[in-house]
């Protein structure tokens, strides 16, 4: 069902609200500066958000998405670097999470596109396969999963980074559910 008219919203919202949220996350603002860097970003949405309804473009959506993602993968290296200098451990684990979830969003965004291109070919295959076997071939769907991963690993990384800022790393271990979704516990105290 799809919806016309000239209030019509997109059928997809602009992703980078999320990825800006991260941003905000990852900007080092000092005491009376974070309401600069939080206005900053709010407007790159709603002017995003803005243009697109009125030009209805995907690739202008998908741009400016890049374009977020490509700002927080540049911060996340500096900080690792950053990191590095001080905490070979943490170091470690915000490297493993960068990499995991520049490859979840890697892959999705590959299987994406070859479902975008290939559409009717996955049809058809769809259509004459057995009916379990069908859904895997919904490539779209891996997209759904891939950035779904790809920013909760982004918030751990977060989560994780903030620990290292202020010093209080050390209580605290990455652990992972089902050796690849990592998450923060708290270590057992070795004394």
């Amino acid at each position: 069902m799809d919806f016309r008219g000239p209030l019509a919203v997109p059928d997809k919202p602009y992703w980078g609200q999320a990825t800006s949220t991260i941003d905000w996350c990852e900007a080092d603002v000092k005491v009376g500066t974070d309401i600069y860097v939080a206005l900053a970003l709010f407007g790159y949405s709603a002017v995003v958000t803005l243009v697109y309804v009125q030009i209805r473009k995907p690739v202008f959506h998908q741009v400016a998405y890049g374009l977020e993602v490509a700002i927080v993968l540049v911060r996340s290296m500096l900080h690792q670097i950053e990191v590095r200098k001080t905490n070979a451990r943490a170091y470690s684990e915000l490297v493993q999470m960068f990499w995991l979830g520049v490859g979840a969003f890697g892959v999705a965004f590959v299987l994406w596109n070859i479902d975008n291109i290939f559409c009717a070919n996955l049809r058809t295959l769809r259509a004459v396969l057995p009916a379990p076997l069908g859904p895997l071939f919904q490539l779209h769907a891996y997209w759904h999963i891939g950035t779904a991963l790809g920013c909760y690993v982004s918030i751990v990384y977060q989560q994780y980074l903030r620990l290292v800022k202020l010093g209080t790393v050390d209580r605290f271990c990455i652990r992972r559910l089902a050796i690849v979704v990592p998450y923060i516990d708290r270590c057992e105290k070795t004394e």
